[in-house]
């Protein structure tokens, strides 16, 4: 069979040909920011992840390949997680999961668990193959806004109150800044965690903004800022990546809210989109409508004409697929997962 022909490669991060692995990514099919070398850069010098790389070859060349990481659930516990990808040269999809497959066997085993969250785009095409293989899929969704549309017809087709908030905060004056300095990043990071304590979740660590900060010089990440009479308000994060973009965080101060200033970056984060050649415009989730907890993220999200696309979370045990399954149905449970986030990995 073809796939036997096809040998795969473990390295560690720090004997990674960049080079090589920029160059497939280039080649891929498949390219998101969360395979690229620069954010396995981020996990490792901020999370305490372990990123490792898994390159498929057919001689001496690259036919696909992924990023994944080690970590230690509780302190503890090995896990493993894959976000992104798999990357793969046109036509060898199914082939280059076959080999990803045999490789992560043996880590499945002694590991508390092992998540793997293919691309959005070709996530659901790949649900076999992880049955095949006896992973748990859990379903997920986001918003995807297609910017290959003309800017005005993306504002035509927004909900009337996001439009109708986009024009009251430019109305009351809130101003728009893309960070470009350390400072300014800091000043984001004080909001995100005054931001994570009022509503109680956990934030990143310093050196997390610290190495994403590095991202924006090589045009992997934007920060934008919403000021008012030259104070920050708000602040969206986004990594970008070729012709994507994906929403990671965002922050804003309480006393602002009646200004708009989310409304106002998520617009002016799609005008900058748009002009910079962005094509697919992900705002990273989508919860369920019923759960009550979430259901202001839904409507707030739902304003922004993306289409909904589906995906999933593929786990190699049951426990988990049922502890994400309580997560997203108890306010209680997501209170203790955000409060278990705190441990940090080793």
């Amino acid at each position: 069979m073809l796939h036997r022909l096809l040998t795969v490669r473990e390295t560690d991060f720090n004997d990674l040909d960049v080079a090589q692995w920029n160059n497939l990514l280039v080649e891929s099919e498949i390219c998101d920011a969360f395979q690229t070398y620069e954010w396995a850069t981020v996990l490792r010098n901020s999370m305490k992840v372990r990123p490792r790389f898994l390159l498929l070859e057919r001689g001496s060349q690259i036919k696909g390949g992924v990023m994944f990481f080690r970590k230690r659930t509780l302190g503890l516990i090995d896990s493993y997680e894959v976000r992104g990808g798999p990357l793969y040269v046109k036509g060898h999809k199914e082939e280059v999961m076959e080999g990803v497959f045999k490789t992560l066997r043996s880590k499945r085993k002694n590991a508390l668990n092992l998540l793997f969250v293919p691309f959005p785009g070709i996530n659901n095409s790949l649900e076999h193959m992880f049955r095949n293989e006896g992973y748990f899929s859990y379903p997920f969704r986001t918003i995807i806004i297609d910017l290959e549309r003309p800017l005005e017809s993306v504002w035509k087709a927004l909900n009337k109150k996001a439009r109708w908030s986009v024009r009251k905060a430019e109305r009351l004056g809130l101003e728009l800044r893309t960070a470009t300095t350390w400072k300014e990043w800091q000043q984001y990071q004080s909001l995100h965690v005054v931001h994570g304590r009022e509503k109680q979740y956990p934030t990143d660590p310093p050196e997390f903004f610290h190495e994403v900060f590095k991202l924006q010089g090589k045009n992997l990440a934007r920060l934008f800022l919403a000021e008012y009479e030259k104070q920050v308000v708000a602040g969206s994060l986004f990594l970008v990546f070729g012709r994507n973009m994906v929403f990671l965080q965002n922050a804003s101060k309480a006393e602002f809210l009646s200004r708009n200033p989310n409304s106002f970056l998520q617009w002016k984060s799609i005008e900058w989109a748009k002009e910079n050649g962005v094509v697919t415009y992900d705002m990273n989730g989508l919860p369920p409508q019923q759960v009550p907890y979430l259901r202001g993220v839904y409507k707030y999200k739902k304003q922004w004409d993306g289409y909904i696309q589906w995906y999933y979370y593929y786990l190699s045990r049951r426990l988990p697929y049922y502890g994400i399954h309580l997560i997203r149905t108890s306010n209680y449970a997501w209170k203790l997962f955000l409060q278990a986030r705190n441990l940090k990995a080793v």
